[in-house]
């Protein structure tokens, strides 16, 4: 990596981020308010008023049970990857963790599904508020303040009490959707991750257990942790396909690295691509996706990049090679849901003006979504 841009380059870099305004309330006078923002501190939906719903005005009920809502957290103490999700669009629930081995290559999943939002609780938002899921299987509780998250799981295979610092400027943005609706999501860096990780007997990745049948083994988070945020809520499309990318790692000088890029979503006029190099943000511009082994028996590389016609001083090429999957297919008729999530190694670059940041097998995320809901 170039580590010692120009101050020409470092300047077109971060002069936009002062830019990007503040707002108290995302919907006002009854609409959201689209753009990029610096920091949006209220996500008070319910203050949305759509045609496309009713003519006429709406009771909360009405409006909280169309609007969708999912949060993603990745935790990560080498060698493990923690991922975990609850996922909400109301006719059902669902959440799942896994837990992944960067160097065994093993990877072991816990998931739960429930009707409507039975045993789930949806308060305020990812700045001031709660998210919780009880199941048999998988119990999970997410609280939110402007500092920090604080992240409680219980599993067959794992806990995990964790509280995840908030210093870095997120990427906060609400686009239109379709004709009437629109969604905002919310990525950011984490760090100064706090508390441990237990792998319980059952798991296979608690090799002790497997081989001589100790104790469940804790693993707590030292300063080499990093985590990341990745927050939605809208009134999206009847049919939703996207993908996403998402890296978090340590780059060669010691800086702390987070991509997040996406196709499908979040595309009207603006993108919510972005990456942060401790903790600074800067904005990307839109990329394309191409994978081309859907029928294929063994997956291939796939190519994220950014086609650059001549007014954007970023490029991106990077390719995905393929490792593992966490996948879930679901088909209730007027519900269905494709969801792959892959873990592999990511190579290529992304040229921020003069500032080059250069992949070589780094592992991360990539991931292809189709919902009808």
């Amino acid at each position: 990596m170039n580590q010692n841009p120009s101050p020409n380059a470092q300047n077109q870099l971060h002069s936009s981020v002062s830019a990007r305004p503040v707002i108290e309330q995302l919907i006002q006078e009854g609409q959201p308010t689209f753009g990029v923002f610096t920091q949006v501190k209220s996500i008070n939906y319910l203050d949305y008023h759509s045609h496309l719903i009713s003519q006429k005005t709406l009771p909360n009920w009405r409006k909280d049970l169309k609007a969708n809502q999912f949060c993603f957290i990745q935790i990560i103490q080498p060698p493990y990857r923690i991922c975990l999700a609850l996922a909400t669009i109301k006719l059902a629930t669902s959440a799942f963790v896994y837990l992944y081995n960067d160097e065994t290559d093993e990877l072991e999943v816990c998931e739960a599904l429930q009707p409507l939002t039975r045993q789930t609780q949806l308060i305020g938002d990812c700045y001031q508020g709660r998210m919780a899921f009880t199941h048999n299987k998988l119990t999970v509780t997410l609280d939110f303040t402007p500092s920090q998250i604080a992240v409680a799981l219980d599993s067959k295979h794992i806990t995990l009490d964790a509280t995840l610092q908030r210093q870095a400027q997120p990427l906060s943005i609400c686009t239109p959707t379709g004709r009437r609706g629109w969604i905002y999501t919310q990525k950011e860096p984490l760090t100064a991750v706090m508390g441990h990780m237990c792998i319980k007997e059952a798991s296979i990745l608690n090799i002790a257990a497997v081989t001589a049948g100790s104790q469940t083994k804790q693993i707590d988070f030292d300063a080499s942790a990093i985590a990341n945020l990745d927050w939605t809520l809208g009134y999206m499309r009847r049919e939703t396909n996207w993908f996403w990318t998402c890296i978090n790692h340590y780059v060669p000088d010691g800086r702390h690295f987070l991509l997040n890029l996406s196709m499908g979503v979040n595309e009207t006029g603006m993108s919510e691509n972005a990456c942060w190099l401790d903790g600074q943000i800067h904005y990307l511009p839109p990329v394309m996706f191409v994978r081309k082994d859907l029928q294929a028996a063994v997956p291939s590389t796939w190519r994220v990049y950014h086609q650059n016609l001549g007014w954007s001083n970023v490029d991106i090429d990077l390719t995905f090679t393929p490792m593992t999957v966490y996948q879930k297919t679901d088909n209730f008729g007027v519900l269905a849901s494709i969801f792959e999530q892959w873990l592999g190694w990511y190579s290529g670059e992304i040229r921020l003006g003069d500032t080059v940041i250069r992949l070589d097998h780094v592992m991360g995320l990539a991931e292809d979504h189709f919902a009808k809901w």
